[in-house]
């Protein structure tokens, strides 16, 4: 296997952890001999791109293809963490606009039922307002 496709596994894993240790516990690789998607995490189509430079404009169409009318997400990794640009730019996540704005209402909400009001969480005088807590949760 080519220098290339060990790192582009290893990206692969590493979101692939990412997504069951976040509740995917079914997610897993797909094949790689067919034109689809890197992980099955159904509903969603997951793409996984690991690279020093990102061809975001050139991926998309593929993965919107590939994905149809199921939401789509293109996980991308810095293709060199050893840099300091690689470090912070790290890994992140592109969404279609209309499924994200969906996900930021749905984790509003979600924030509003664990005890904050409407008016905290759409406070447009303090934007800060409506992250604030981010990534408390729930005791058990």
């Amino acid at each position: 296997m080519g220098k290339a496709k060990q790192k582009g596994t290893a990206g692969e894993n590493e979101i692939l952890e990412l997504l069951q240790s976040s509740g995917f516990r079914n997610a897993h690789r797909t094949e790689a001999s067919r034109e689809s998607h890197d992980i099955w995490c159904g509903p969603f189509t997951v793409e996984v791109k690991f690279r020093k430079t990102w061809a975001l404009f050139d991926w998309i169409p593929k993965l919107r293809k590939v994905a149809g009318d199921e939401p789509w997400v293109l996980f991308a990794i810095h293709g060199d963490r050893r840099t300091e640009k690689g470090r912070q730019v790290g890994r992140v996540a592109v969404l279609d606009a209309d499924f994200a704005a969906d996900l930021m209402r749905v984790w509003c909400d979600t924030v509003s039922s664990r005890g904050r009001s409407d008016r905290d969480a759409n406070n447009t005088d303090n934007p800060a307002a409506a992250v604030d807590g981010l990534g408390q949760q729930d005791p058990d």
